[in-house]
């Protein structure tokens, strides 16, 4: 009963330990990976990667607009054809 009891202590105080160590600001001495970037004005948060993400969905999911012929002679004069060179 003695070794199950000092086991559960030891277990106890390193997962505590871990968890203190864990959060120390200090940036050589951190044990875990940092989890977001500073935000601020004009940071790229989490929304506008969510944001990208749907477009490129979306747009593998459209096929490309077929390309047109104009509708009309750009050559025909409209009433603004002195303004060309």
């Amino acid at each position: 009963m003695f070794w199950l009891q000092l086991a559960t202590f030891v277990l106890f105080n390193l997962l505590i330990l871990a968890m203190l160590v864990s959060r120390v600001p200090v940036p050589g001495f951190s044990l875990s990976a940092a989890q977001h970037g500073g935000g601020g004005e004009g940071g790229y948060t989490i929304w506008h990667l969510i944001a990208d993400v749907e477009a490129e969905r979306r747009a593998e999911r459209e096929p490309p607009p077929i390309p047109a012929f104009p509708t009309r002679d750009p050559d025909e004069p409209t009433g603004r054809h002195h303004l060309r060179t």
